[in-house]
């Protein structure tokens, strides 16, 4: 039987410091109460510490092709230091050709940071590379909380850059290296996917599609620390003058010490033994956002007003062993989509969460297995190393049970996964959110 729609109310608490109107380029700090788990959970640990937010204003763009991610995140951070909104072709120009390993990259750190520099002179940007993560995470804070300007972070084992615009703590950091404080979560701007066909932007305005959701792109992501640590600040795998290092372009002050202190340990909701079933991950759903502290959270707490959950979609990690992720859709009265949770399918916790501004953006129209099944029917597919063609026949082909996704140029969000068609040794990838075919995911260089 089909479970039914399961509400979830805002569980708001009024933020202790004024926040500025959004729209206007600052910084906005609160603190709030830290929800405890109710007393069926008791069993299970509780943080009790208040969490404070700080949230640049960043306004979100598209990257324009599928390399311009580092072109894409100067864009929007040299934009509310003062600069115009730049032409990306120009930044992508300065980005890779003022970088001691170009071979390797389409958007150097050290092309970067040099962009971020030399576009502007308000600010002054370092490269912070490491062999911890947790320096460069705590840099990261400090850069928000004390320069008021986004940082811009190496993602996906250096596959991508994307820009960190806020954080949730225990409490603001004191300086670069101070390690009194835990970290809750970051939210971020993803600059993938890259703009469609026209009509444009490009050129990009205030105020423009980008962000209004599907081919448009999400403007808001919120990352919980531990998915932040397992997923996306990850040792870069490019090159070799980074090889192995956490990058991020950052404010002057360098990163702490290199012996972090030792990880808040992850609070896993069940054991892993077996994936959990749909309709418990949407039970479940409600005290993992306010475990997250979401439903406290003064900007996030509005997206989950009033919305329902929709049918959860199963995803498997291809770049992974045993591990599956459920994408659980939010949506409200009339069935427009909201948000959608990332939840972690064999543990039960929260990973993060993305907002989606236009209710009526299509993010899985091709997630069903009929429509992608149907999306490639009796089609002919150059197979790569010019391998031949391949014929999708009806009797040939199976389609994978879960979605699946890995970072690669063809995705660069786990919000964005594939339906996997198996055709004998082959398989076709068909992109849940436009519908596009692909005959292999590609992971060959650093930066996109």
């Amino acid at each position: 039987m089909r479970q039914k729609n399961v509400l979830l109310r805002s569980l708001r608490h009024a933020p202790l410091t004024v926040a500025v109107a959004r729209g206007l380029r600052s910084v906005r700090s609160y603190v709030t109460r830290r929800i405890v788990r109710p007393a069926a959970e008791a069993n299970r640990n509780v943080w009790k510490e208040s969490r404070m937010h700080e949230h640049l204003d960043v306004p979100y763009h598209q990257q324009d092709t599928d390399y311009y991610c580092g072109a894409a995140c100067a864009q929007m951070v040299l934009h509310t230091i003062g600069q115009p909104l730049l032409s990306q072709d120009d930044l992508y120009n300065d980005n890779h050709n003022h970088t001691i390993e170009p071979s390797a990259w389409s958007s150097p750190p050290d092309g970067l940071c040099w962009t971020m520099n030399n576009r502007q002179s308000p600010k002054h940007f370092t490269l912070d590379s490491t062999d911890t993560e947790d320096p460069i995470s705590r840099t990261i804070c400090w850069a928000i909380h004390r320069y008021q300007c986004a940082p811009i972070a190496l993602v996906f084992a250096g596959n991508h850059w994307a820009v960190v615009r806020g954080y949730t703590a225990s409490a603001a950091p004191g300086t670069s290296f101070d390690t009194s404080y835990t970290i809750s979560s970051f939210d971020l701007n993803n600059p993938w996917p890259p703009v469609p066909a026209p009509p444009g932007p490009p050129p990009h305005t205030d105020g423009d599609v980008c962000g209004s959701g599907g081919n448009r792109g999400v403007a808001d992501i919120n990352v919980a620390y531990s998915t932040w640590q397992m997923d996306y600040l990850t040792p870069n795998v490019f090159g070799t003058q980074w090889l192995g290092k956490y990058v991020a372009v950052c404010d002057p002050d360098p990163p702490g010490s290199p012996m972090p202190p030792s990880s808040p340990e992850r609070r896993k909701r069940f054991d892993g033994e077996r994936l959990l079933e749909a309709g418990l991950v949407r039970e479940e759903l409600l005290g993992n956002l306010k475990e997250a502290g979401l439903l406290s959270h003064p900007v996030w707490s509005k997206v989950f007003d009033e919305v329902r959950t929709g049918e959860p979609l199963l995803v498997q990690r291809l770049d992974r062993l045993d591990s599956y992720y459920w994408i659980v859709p939010t949506v409200d009265a009339q069935g427009g989509l909201r948000a959608a949770v990332g939840i972690d399918a064999r543990f039960g916790d929260y990973q993060q969460t993305m907002a989606v501004r236009n209710p009526d953006a299509l993010l899985f129209g091709f997630a069903d297995a009929e429509k992608a099944m149907q999306r490639v029917l009796n089609r002919q597919f150059e197979l790569p190393g010019d391998a031949g063609r391949l014929v999708v026949r009806a009797q040939g082909l199976s389609v994978h049970s879960a979605l699946v996704w890995q970072p690669c140029r063809e995705s660069l969000s786990p919000f964005y996964p594939f339906r996997m068609i198996l055709l004998g040794a082959h398989r076709l990838y068909v992109r849940v959110f436009d519908g596009a075919v692909f005959t292999t995911l590609t992971n060959n260089q650093g930066g996109l």
